[in-house]
């Protein structure tokens, strides 16, 4: 899992703890003087932190963990394909905005171009519908000898990180294929 729920997304700390709701127990008010929760109140509400950082005192949730996380990709590298079918790579630069198309059968449908902004932008939110970073390393169907292989580099500032697979996919596999057709006008599966 790539995401991090307890790094604070204001000042990137990782000393945080976990917001504790309801009246407290002798559990819970141990953890809050040992410094390994904070106690958020007895009222439980729908909308409410989960998380406070020790560093900077601001408080989020999982889905601003999410988005958090998401904003840090700085682009894609895409494979796909097979030896019957050629091999499709997509490029995404999220800063710079250009995207690279190949295709190995067919060296015509190779093109670069610039994407506006907010292509990218809706590109991104997109992206955290098919829970790219939460998907596993690696998916392999060892009963199919041939087919398709793929992989994704997701490109972030630090560390990247790779996605592969050979004939078996995460059960988002066909929303990020669509999403990936959206932007690149080619048909990816």
């Amino acid at each position: 899992m790539a995401i991090k729920y307890k790094i604070c997304p204001k000042c990137e700390s990782k000393d945080s703890v976990k917001i504790l709701y309801g009246y407290p127990n002798e559990k819970g008010i141990m953890l809050e003087a040992a410094g390994k929760a904070k106690l958020g109140g007895c009222l439980v509400l729908d909308v409410a932190p989960e998380y406070h950082c020790k560093n900077c005192q601001y408080e989020w949730d999982k889905e601003e963990a999410i988005y958090h996380a998401y904003g840090k990709i700085k682009g894609l590298n895409i494979s796909i394909g097979g030896y019957h079918q050629g091999h499709q790579g997509l490029s995404i630069d999220f800063n710079t905005r250009e995207i690279n198309y190949s295709y190995s059968l067919d060296r015509e449908e190779n093109y670069s171009k610039i994407l506006y902004q907010e292509v990218i932008a809706e590109f991104i939110e997109k992206l955290v519908d098919t829970n790219l970073l939460n998907w596993k390393r690696r998916y392999d169907d060892n009963d199919i000898l041939d087919g398709t292989q793929w992989e994704i580099e997701i490109v972030r500032e630090k560390r990247n990180l790779k996605r592969s697979g050979s004939n078996d996919y995460p059960k988002e596999w066909e929303k990020f294929c669509k999403l990936v057709g959206e932007i690149s006008g080619k048909t990816f599966n």
